[in-house]
């Protein structure tokens, strides 16, 4: 096999890498404008500037692609949950203070929470997708545990209720609040989304109470500020 063999199949790759990427920016796009029912492969190719043979070369139907966004939204979570709980343990209470500030911004990617209502109206009328989602649902629930197990192990400290019952007590409080902002956004402001997931968190993944001298020695930490699509992360 020749170099220029080797470029053209990088190539061939790398082009249909793009069209894929193309065809779920558009997904999203024209999803949350008309939500998964009323959104037709012809609205999506046309968004993207492709055809529909471009579309099913790289999707089954629409609920491969629907679902592919819904992944592709909490991969980025899940690599920024790693890191946290990847570096060097100093003190439970800091990495608790980090969790929290993390967790309590989630919401603000408003595009994903609405994207995420979309999915679970569609669960409750279509059967079929509501299925699909279940199975999807069942890997974040999973995955979300393995990090509330971890917590508890770096913490040295017995979790108040089972793990995978902390996991999904998180993904609901987060949803929850999520939507209830979208839709009542003046009474439940951003102050009392994040108070709200802040401390229930705290509440359910506690650690003893550091020492005064702890305390007073603990850095301020900077959270970071999950990134919205296309948009580059905050610290604050």
């Amino acid at each position: 096999m020749n170099t220029i063999t080797i470029r053209q199949r990088l190539n061939r790759e790398q082009s249909r890498e793009q069209t894929r990427e193309r065809l779920l920016e558009a997904a999203h796009a024209v999803i949350i404008k008309k939500g998964f029912a009323l959104a037709s492969v012809e609205d999506i190719t046309a968004a993207a500037g492709y055809s529909r043979g471009a579309f099913y070369s790289n999707f089954t139907d629409k609920t491969e692609l629907f679902v592919e966004l819904l992944r592709r939204e909490t991969a980025d979570i899940d690599r920024d949950f790693q890191q946290l709980l990847g570096a060097p343990l100093v003190d439970a209470a800091v990495l608790q203070e980090k969790i929290a500030g993390y967790y309590s911004r989630l919401y603000q990617d408003d595009m994903c929470s609405v994207l995420w209502l979309e999915a679970k109206v569609v669960a409750v009328r279509d059967a079929e997708f509501r299925a699909t989602l279940s199975e999807f649902l069942k890997e974040r629930h999973e995955r979300l545990t393995e990090f509330v197990t971890t917590f508890f192990r770096l913490a040295k400290t017995p979790p108040a209720a089972p793990s995978h019952r902390i996991a999904i007590g998180l993904m609901a409080l987060c949803e929850g609040m999520c939507f209830a902002h979208l839709c009542d956004p003046k009474r439940i402001n951003d102050k009392t989304v994040e108070e709200v997931l802040s401390w229930f968190l705290k509440t359910v993944i506690a650690v003893p109470h550091p020492s005064p001298q702890t305390a007073l020695a603990a850095p301020r930490v900077k959270t970071r500020v999950p990134a919205k699509r296309g948009g580059a992360a905050k610290a604050k």
